[in-house]
């Protein structure tokens, strides 16, 4: 049985997760295959599924609550450069900076060589 994550969550956004810390800082790889038949990529876009940019944000958002238990304060910049379609595998690798706030946060998203989205964001301790 999966245990039901304290968070909402639009869908599994991460398959697999490495984290690797370096003193106080993470660099996290969370990889995910792109399911044209999950329910909320249906309709986005029928008969050719894209993988939503705000999902390439929830990755980062699950990887970061997995490994730390902090939630997304503020996306600070993102750029989706290429889009990911069914059945392909996203490796979005992140560098997170403990900060006294709670974390900076650094990440790509690749498919392949091609770099598939870039964002910045910052997370902070989740109270419960």
């Amino acid at each position: 049985m999966t245990p039901i994550p304290a968070y909402a969550a639009p869908l599994r956004a991460v398959d697999t997760l490495d984290v690797r810390r370096h003193g106080d800082d993470l660099e996290l790889v969370a990889r995910i295959t792109v399911d044209g038949k999950e329910p909320n990529l249906r309709g986005h876009f029928p008969g050719q599924a894209v993988y939503p940019g705000v999902f390439v944000i929830e990755t980062l958002e699950q990887a970061m609550r997995e490994a730390t238990n902090a939630r997304l304060r503020t996306v600070r910049s993102v750029r989706f450069l290429a889009p990911l379609l069914d059945g392909d595998l996203m490796v979005l690798t992140a560098t997170a900076k403990r900060t006294p706030d709670g974390w900076e946060v650094i990440g790509r998203a690749v498919l392949g060589e091609t770099t598939t989205a870039k964002v910045r964001a910052t997370f902070e301790e989740d109270a419960e």
